[in-house]
Parts: structure tokens; C-alpha cells; sequence
């Protein structure tokens, strides 16, 4: 058998190899020239300019695109109103980027940027109906505001000065972001969504922080001093919002996975409701009783508790069908099961066994539900008479009580079909 290597080795090598090339270095030091040599050899960074309304630009690019990938997962229509929205920015941020050396160009790319941007704010504003699940998003208001906005933008460059059209530009952005983040907060107070107060929160800021920037856009004076400051407020604000969409997104999906779960479990107990139940009556069938008798008769049994079968029948039901029609022989059915059900405690159980007979399970004793058995005969007496059904029909009632040592319920069943049988006989009224 071979030995085992000892984890010492092991160790000592990892030593070596983490210790080995500084002590050889150290041994074999080369001359301070020759080390300055190498140094020197090494290339310097270059310094990179930031140009911050392109970082902005690449940052809102990036959003667009994860959520894009989120849409894979989670098609709702508000994911491609964000999708756009985010696309939009990127290309205003890319717009401002860039330096124009002739005048009346650059005013028309900075009002073209202002539209993206504005246009961004309405899809952010549009999304809302589409997560709250109302109606259709109705496109003929928001068309035709589009449209005004796009040739104010588009000509107010030629014939008004530039700090018109970005104070236009903000204060747009301002309102319809104010008006996000109200309808954000709504769905926030009705749902405890987290996304939602993240959104309704940030785009509040992003609100203010574009009013400001309309007012600095009339105030040259405060733009070397505050410029910076508000673009770094508006970077951060935008980290903020495109993280509460994401997390939006999930919980959205996570709602919906949670009411899917609560349809399939509702589904699932309706499903088992139909198994269980007599569709006519609305009292349990024989498959309840194959479910429920095993599990009552092991309570009887273990803790002493009274057990009583009683078996219910309608007499002249076969006359009934045949005279008046299955219609009024099922009413009368319909009547029976309701009347059974009311008449009996919540601990008993009603099976519709077969046809026009019916099985009662009774926690009480035999003497019990004798007396039970004929209160049922004067209560459907009663319905039967309130309900103007046929005066030929009565019930034939057996009860047997379940003995203390009884391993199943057949016995005491064929005692109360027995005794309802010979309670039949006893009825002599004339078909």
C-alpha cells in the first residue's frame, strides 16, 4: 500500500516558492545603475481627460443595456419605455460632449440634446400607467406634446438666444421628472415596493437639480462656481435611478411570481374541492369518504369519542323523476344536501353515497342520533312544504353506532342501510 505524502512537503513548497525569488534577488543584487536603468526604461502614463457629459453618456448606455437584458427575462412594456429613455440620455449627454466650432451648429445640437433629454424625462413619466397595470396607454396627447416639443427645440435655436433654450430645455425636464416621482410615490404608498421610493426619491432630486440648472443657464456668473457641483449631483442621481429601476424590475417579477404562486395554490385547493365534493348537492362524495372514514374511525378508536352512521334516503324518488321530470328530482336533491348540511354540526360530515342516498358521519351516540334522524324528518317535512315540492316525497332514515372496537366503518353502514330499509317499509303512504 503506498504511503501517504506528508502535508509538510506540501508546505515547503509553497515556502519556496514564495520566499525563493526575493532572497535570490537579494543574493544576486545587480549594481544600483543597472537597477536605475531598468526603471527609467519603464513608460509613464499618459494623463486621459475626463470629459464628464461623455462619462454620463457611456454610464446611461450602460443602463440601457442591462435593462435591455432584464427585458429578456421580464417583457413589460415599462422596461422598453426605460430602454428608450436611457438611450435618449446618452445621446443628449453625447451631443453636449462634443465641441462645434460653427456657432448656429452647436445651438442646434445643444436644442436637439435638450429634446433627447426632455423626451427621456416624458418616457420615465409615460412608464408609470404600464407598471401600475392600467388601461392602455393612450398615445394621442403624448404625440402630439411630442411633436410641439420637437419643433420648439428644433427652431427656437434660430431665433432665440442659447440660454432660452436650455432654460426651456431644464425647466420641461424639471416638471414632467417632478411629476415621475409623484406618481412614483403613489405606487409606493400603495405598494411597499423599495424601487418605487428609490425612483420617486431620486427623480425628486433630479427634479431640483434640473430647475437649477434652468436657472444657471440665465446666471453665466454661477456656472464656473456650480457647474461641476450639479453635474456630480446629476451623475450620482442617475447611479440612483437606474439602480431603483433594476431593483423595480425584480420586484415586479417577484409580485408576479408571488400572485402566480397564490392563483396555484387557490387553484390547487378548488381542484381538490371538485374532487372531494358532489357538484349537485354540494356535499362530499364517496372519494372524501374513502379520505375522511379511516381517519374518523382512528379518532374513535384512540380517544373514545362516540361515532354514529346514519343513512338517508328518499322515498318515491324513482316515481318522482319519472312523473315530474330529473329536473325537479334534482331541486329536490339540491334541497336535501343544503338541508343535511345546515342540520348538522361542523365536526359531522354529509356524503352524497349514491343516487338519492346519503351518508351522515355523527360524533355523537346512537340514541343521539335517533333523535337527530327524526328532526331531520320533520325539517325536511318543513322544506319540502316551504319549497312547493311534490307532498309524495319523505325521507327513510337508519342510524347505526360504531362500535368501540370496530376496525372499519362497513358494519355499522350496513346496519343503518339495514335499518333504513325497514324505516321504508314502515312508510305506508301511497305513491
Amino acid at each position: 500500500m503506498p504511503k501517504r505524502r506528508s502535508p509538510r512537503a506540501f508546505w515547503l513548497l509553497i515556502a519556496l516558492a514564495v520566499l525563493g525569488p526575493p532572497i535570490i534577488s537579494f543574493v544576486l543584487q545587480a549594481p544600483p545603475d543597472l537597477l536605475r536603468g531598468v526603471v527609467q526604461r519603464i513608460p509613464e502614463p499618459q494623463p486621459v481627460v475626463i470629459r464628464p457629459h461623455l462619462f454620463v453618456a457611456y454610464g446611461a448606455l450602460i443602463a440601457a443595456c442591462t435593462l435591455a437584458i432584464l427585458y429578456l427575462y421580464r417583457g413589460r412594456g415599462f422596461v422598453v419605455y426605460w430602454i428608450i429613455s436611457w438611450t435618449m440620455l446618452a445621446a443628449s449627454y453625447t451631443l453636449n460632449a462634443r465641441g462645434y466650432e460653427d456657432v448656429l451648429l452647436g445651438s442646434v445640437m445643444i436644442g436637439l440634446s435638450q429634446l433627447l433629454a426632455v423626451w427621456s424625462a416624458a418616457l420615465i413619466l409615460l412608464s408609470v400607467p404600464p407598471f401600475a397595470k392600467r388601461d392602455r396607454q393612450r398615445w394621442s396627447v403624448p404625440v402630439q406634446a411630442g411633436a410641439a416639443t420637437a419643433v420648439w427645440f428644433l427652431v427656437s435655436p434660430f431665433v432665440l438666444p442659447l440660454p432660452a433654450v436650455l432654460y426651456s430645455g431644464g425647466t420641461a425636464s424639471a416638471l414632467l421628472k417632478g411629476f415621475a416621482s409623484a406618481r412614483f410615490a403613489r405606487i409606493a404608498r400603495r405598494m411597499p415596493i423599495v424601487g418605487a421610493f428609490m425612483l420617486s426619491a431620486a427623480l425628486g432630486v433630479m427634479s431640483m437639480l434640473d430647475a437649477a440648472g434652468a436657472v444657471m443657464a440665465y446666471r453665466p456668473g454661477w456656472n464656473s462656481s456650480y457647474a461641476n457641483s450639479l453635474l456630480a449631483f446629476t451623475i450620482v442621481m442617475s447611479i440612483v435611478i437606474a439602480l431603483g429601476m433594476h431593483l423595480l424590475v425584480f420586484e415586479d417579477m417577484t409580485d408576479e411570481i408571488r400572485r402566480t404562486n397564490l392563483a396555484l395554490a387557490a387553484a390547487n385547493e378548488e381542484v381538490k374541492r371538485l374532487a372531494i365534493t358532489d357538484p349537485l348537492t354540494g356535499c362530499y362524495n364517496r372519494r372524501f369518504y374513502e379520505e375522511i372514514g379511516r381517519r374518523e374511525l382512528e379518532r374513535h378508536r384512540r380517544y373514545a369519542k362516540p361515532l354514529s352512521v346514519m343513512f338517508v334516503d328518499l322515498n318515491r324518488f324513482k316515481h318522482l323523476n319519472d312523473r315530474f321530470g330529473h329536473d325537479t328530482g334534482d331541486q329536490v336533491l339540491r334541497t336535501l344536501g343544503a338541508l343535511l348540511q345546515r342540520q348538522i354540526r361542523q365536526s359531522d360530515y354529509v356524503i352524497r353515497w349514491g343516487g338519492d342516498e346519503f351518508l351522515l358521519l355523527l360524533t355523537c351516540t346512537g340514541e343521539e342520533a335517533a333523535v337527530k334522524a327524526e328532526e331531520l324528518k320533520a325539517a325536511f317535512a318543513h322544506e319540502r312544504d316551504a319549497s312547493e315540492l311534490p307532498a309524495e316525497i319523505g325521507l327513510s332514515v337508519g342510524v347505526a353506532a360504531v362500535e368501540d372496537n370496530a376496525d372499519t366503518l362497513s358494519h355499522a353502514i350496513r346496519a343503518a342501510d339495514a335499518a333504513m330499509y325497514r324505516d321504508k317499509l314502515a312508510d305506508r303512504r301511497p305513491a
